[in-house]
């Protein structure tokens, strides 16, 4: 799936580091441009599957606290906000009302508990060790994340336009959004590592992906989050999937080096 673009941007790097210039970088400052190298380097985990997972993450945060700036100093983002639930709220009909109430519910804590729990149980069928710690540090890092900056911003929920009665706590960002994308986006990722048959894998990530999205149209829908709300724990959310990505490489390859064999095993 990504072979492609890692094939360019490695030959790319290839030819970046043969030019003449970074050749003689490199006499000059040995130690400086292998340790630069090595984190462009596609043959292991901490070189370019690292730093394109950090930059991607140094962005999530930049866009996360971009977006928490505006909710609390914007007026313009306040009233996209407001206009976008109006227009949601205008399209709403009885039966769909009903069937995302439904769907929501997957994203509640009793929701994702129970997803989390048969997760938890299949991985432990498998013998996944790695990867159930990576799931839990996912769903439980977020949930203390989203727990904390609901605490810290305090936005009021759009209750004038509400589908139904909400528990009682803040509104951004969404409990819901950050939930599914930690889960289910974590999820998604096993299922790209792990499943060989590609029309599984294809099926599997694509209801994956479309239980995220769908969890978060239906806090909008329902009246329950602003958009920004549900974006937020996108974010959020994402950030802790890799996170959980980035420890399960490490605890592998450090399990990987662990039965590797040494010279002194010879001896």
């Amino acid at each position: 799936m990504f072979k492609i673009p890692l094939l360019y941007l490695t030959e790319f790097i290839e030819s970046f580091f043969q030019k003449p210039f970074m050749r003689r970088l490199e006499k000059k400052y040995p130690h400086t441009i292998s340790f630069i190298y090595n984190r462009f380097s596609p043959s292991h985990f901490f070189g370019l599957p690292l730093t394109i997972m950090l930059l991607i993450a140094g962005l999530n945060i930049l866009l996360l606290t971009k977006l928490a700036e505006n909710v609390v100093n914007s007026e313009a983002t306040k009233a996209m906000d407001i206009q976008v639930s109006g227009a949601v709220f205008n399209l709403r009909s009885p039966g769909l009302s009903a069937a995302f109430y439904l769907f929501t519910q997957l994203g509640s804590v009793y929701g994702v508990t129970a997803m989390t729990v048969m997760a938890t149980l299949f991985l432990v069928w498998k013998r996944k060790k790695n990867h159930l710690i990576a799931l839990l540090v996912s769903v439980f890092g977020s949930a203390l994340s989203m727990h904390f900056l609901k605490s810290y911003f305090q936005r009021e929920r759009p209750l004038n336009i509400a589908y139904y009665t909400t528990e009682a706590t803040f509104s951004f960002p969404s409990g819901h959004a950050t939930s599914a994308m930690a889960l289910m986006g974590l999820l998604c990722y096993f299922c790209l590592i792990n499943i060989r048959n590609k029309p599984a894998r294809i099926i599997l990530f694509s209801l994956g992906i479309l239980y995220i999205f769908l969890i978060g149209l239906s806090r909008i829908y329902l009246g329950v989050h602003f958009l920004t709300d549900v974006g937020a724990g996108f974010l959020v959310g994402f950030f802790w999937v890799l996170f959980a990505i980035g420890l399960l490489e490490y605890l592998t390859l450090t399990k990987v080096k662990d039965a590797t064999p040494t010279d002194a095993d010879f001896e």
